[in-house]
């Protein structure tokens, strides 16, 4: 029998960044924290820990930002175009 062992890796580059794309996405469309809150029904913390790159994030959550946002979901991982 084989058993294949998988460790977990945190990618905090990852999460830092993305955090930083979704700020960044977030106040081009004129939004505060707690206005995408309302619209994806995250909570307001959730989405400023996020943005702080405090929590590794769900890929749910990924997808309903880039629909409130009006962005496709890749746009919210391209970090090339975050502004440094």
């Amino acid at each position: 029998m084989f058993i294949c062992s998988v460790k977990y890796l945190k990618d905090n580059d990852f999460i830092r960044n993305f955090g930083r794309r979704l700020k960044q996405l977030r106040e081009s469309k004129g939004l505060s924290q707690e206005q995408l809150s309302l619209l994806t029904e995250v909570s307001q913390s959730q989405i400023a820990r996020t943005e702080l790159g405090q929590v590794n994030t769900s890929i749910s959550h990924l997808a309903t930002y880039a629909r409130f946002l009006n962005v496709e979901a890749k746009e919210l991982v391209d970090f090339s175009k975050l502004e440094i």
